[in-house]
């Protein structure tokens, strides 16, 4: 706790707004200890002067997440919700929390932060059954996790096709409500004409492919097979074209045990019109026109 310091926070906050989003606090024990509370505090006292969310990173916490949850307000966020330790979103029965279910109807928003520890199967159906939906999706991928169970944001999202979502669903949940829930300065998460061109290009396939979860308290960390994933084809940042994922199948050392094929409608365009057209406004009879295309940079 001698090294946290909210003034100072706050005037980095404000010397860095271009590229600060919001304060991030990690409240674990083998952090936190028993100070989580009091790191909490002054991680609501920094975002508050800057107007910014908070986010926490929940799981095996000294203080009950109740209390936690008790210190937030709308546009911030959980995340690691979806893990199987102690303190998480769920009781002992797998009943959502009632603070959790509150929490979300005040603005709370819930992020997936799947990492190395952060995403249990059955706490998500748990959590799914019953309409607590993450509001955003991210991979946590780091080096100790993208060799695997992690490998990358394409992998983490395809589990959510598995668990059910749609495509538009889970594309919107690293785009555009990831672009809501906190405010980037150039405005991305939409495709629309004379919006900064960052863009990610996704092929849609089909096949068996092995998705494990990250339980890191789980003897043996359960596996699925999903039927359909997203491959990375392309990356395009302020415009330019970077690389391409090339013959890499976008699979990371996952077990793909039959041959993959193209989903019916996808590719990397069909993906984007499937997933994007709702939130870009685009009139319905224009949901099948080709997509406009922008030349850029090589």
């Amino acid at each position: 706790m001698r090294y946290a310091n909210a003034k100072l926070t706050l005037r980095t906050l404000e010397r860095h707004r271009d590229v600060l989003l919001g304060v991030k606090i990690r409240l674990s024990r083998n952090i936190a200890g028993g100070n989580d509370m009091a790191a909490l505090r002054l991680a609501r006292e920094a975002a508050d002067a800057a107007g910014l969310p908070v986010m926490v990173h929940i799981g095996d916490t000294h203080s009950p997440l109740p209390e936690i949850l008790a210190m937030l307000r709308k546009g911030d966020v959980i995340t690691h919700a979806f893990h199987g330790r102690n303190q998480g979103i769920l009781d002992g029965r797998g009943r959502a929390l009632p603070e959790v279910v509150h929490a979300l109807a005040q603005g709370v928003l819930l992020d997936v932060g799947h990492g190395r520890g952060s995403f249990s199967w059955k706490v998500m159906e748990a959590a799914m059954r019953q309409n607590l939906l993450p509001g955003t999706i991210s991979s946590d991928v780091h080096q100790f996790n993208v060799a695997g169970p992690v490998f990358d944001l394409a992998t983490t999202l395809s589990k959510f096709l598995h668990l059910g979502l749609t495509l538009d669903q889970v594309i919107e949940r690293a785009t555009i409500l990831l672009a809501r829930a906190f405010r980037f300065p150039h405005q991305p998460g939409t495709l629309q004409p004379g919006a900064v061109a960052d863009v990610a290009v996704f092929d849609l396939v089909e096949g068996d492919f092995e998705f494990p979860e990250s339980y890191v308290s789980a003897a043996e960390p359960e596996k699925r097979i999903g039927h359909r994933k997203l491959v990375p084809v392309a990356t395009v940042k302020d415009g330019k074209l970077y690389g391409s994922a090339g013959d890499s199948g976008g699979t990371r050392g996952m077990k793909d045990v039959s041959k993959r094929k193209k989903g019916p409608g996808a590719g990397s365009t069909g993906a984007f019109r499937g997933a994007m057209n709702g939130e870009l406004g685009l009139a319905a009879e224009d949901a099948n026109k080709p997509m406009t295309t922008y030349d850029v940079p090589i």
